[in-house]
């Protein structure tokens, strides 16, 4: 099947087709044309990229909209959100209020060139300006130039919104956003413990130059994360799996006796743990953050199941040591075996999310399962779009009001 009009890709926004980089930084307000009169009543922001002297601003904005409570500190520091926004990687925009000139919030999209995708995050507006700016037309602007000014170099675009409210994730579902995944208990804001609730649009060449090429096996626990997916992107031909796996014991042994592990941490407190095996280039790698209590961004390599078998099983006695509150993995769709082995550590299936990693053996982009953990209850009061809760349907997690 070919991409068509009903799905949510860049090429089949109108509005994506209709205004270029040029016209949105033009100095002028958006002035985007929606029938909900609401929006037209807000203010209609003037969008400008981010200068370095606009560091300051933007810190004091995280710091005052989050009471000093955000937890990723370098999002706090001047010099480092002044690098940010000179890395040519990075897009910062900023909202200015066009009578008085102030910046009244901003948006950052931060791009992997390598895995071809990029992230929305610290998507915010100050308080004074909560419910008075557009942030439709903000995120609307602020996307739309940032799409067409990355064309064929990034060719998926994510985030990971908060669920305490929808003033978030409505913007980005009209920007093409669509509900993919579930973070239960990932973040914490405001020291409260938060879910997130993660979004993504792709540009159509994902699935038409970048397919990969053998089809996915995944275990029978993937299959509702699938079936969402399948419903909303051209993704066909997979094939299901009892969570089964053989392992042998005298390799267990074995690779037991060999493991070990390496810690470093940042001046803004991440820790970077990696386990390893003597006498193996196997690794197993993660960023642990304290401030949230939670394991992400794991990424492994293995010459077999029982290697990861323990290397997961040390992840989980980590876990407990530190008192981790969550943690995931992205897991191939095409190893079954490793899926299992998450599975069986505890892990669940909360989101089947296509091209999500470049393969460069195939250079082509693979399909991937999102599988995490958490510990304690998820707040039944968190706010939803609609598409958000039919996606914790499909995953089980039916915990919303």
């Amino acid at each position: 099947m070919q991409p068509n009009e009903t799905y949510h890709f860049v090429q089949n926004n109108d509005l994506f087709r209709s205004f270029s980089s040029a016209e949105i930084f033009s100095g002028t307000p958006l002035e985007f044309a929606f029938n909900r009169e609401t929006y037209n009543r807000k203010i209609a922001p003037i969008l400008e990229l981010a200068r370095p002297g606009d560091a300051s601003e933007i810190v004091k904005m995280y710091k005052e909209t989050y009471n000093g409570t955000y937890p990723y500190k370098e999002m706090e520091d001047e010099r480092e959100v002044r690098k940010f926004i000179e890395d040519p990687s990075v897009r910062c925009v900023i909202f200015i209020d066009p009578s008085s000139r102030e910046i009244a919030g901003c948006v950052t999209f931060v791009h992997d060139f390598y895995n071809k995708r990029g992230y929305v995050r610290g998507f915010m507006v100050k308080k004074e300006y909560q419910g008075r700016i557009d942030t439709v037309k903000a995120m609307l602007g602020s996307t739309i130039s940032t799409y067409g000014d990355f064309k064929g170099k990034i060719l998926s675009w994510y985030v990971e919104n908060r669920t305490a409210h929808t003033s978030s994730q409505y913007p980005m579902y009209l920007c093409g956003l669509e509900p993919i995944g579930f973070y239960p208990n990932k973040d914490v804001f405001f020291n409260r413990v938060e879910s997130d609730l993660m979004q993504i649009l792709y540009d159509e060449r994902a699935f038409t130059d970048w397919n990969p090429e053998k089809s996915p096996t995944v275990i029978f626990g993937v299959k509702n994360c699938y079936e969402y997916s399948a419903e909303k992107y051209p993704i066909r031909g997979i094939s299901f799996r009892t969570s089964t796996v053989n392992l042998r014991k005298r390799e267990i042994i074995r690779w037991k006796s060999r493991i070990k592990r390496r810690f470093s941490t940042d001046k803004f407190g991440y820790h970077y743990i990696t386990l390893y095996y003597l006498g193996s280039d196997s690794f197993f790698k993660f960023l642990y953050t304290p401030q949230v209590q939670n394991f992400e961004k794991t990424e492994y390599d293995v010459e077999n199941n029982e290697q990861l078998h323990v290397f997961v099983q040390d992840w989980m006695i980590l876990k407990k040591i530190l008192k981790i509150r969550y943690l995931e993995a992205f897991v191939s769709a095409y190893e079954p075996n490793h899926q299992t082995i998450f599975y069986n550590a505890g892990l669940k299936p909360r989101g089947y999310v296509p091209r999500w990693k470049y393969n460069s053996t195939t250079k082509k982009l693979d399909d991937c399962v999102l599988f995490n953990s958490f510990e304690g209850k998820i707040d039944r009061y968190m706010q939803l779009i609609e598409e958000g809760k039919r996606l914790l349907d499909c995953i089980n997690l039916k915990i919303y009001n």
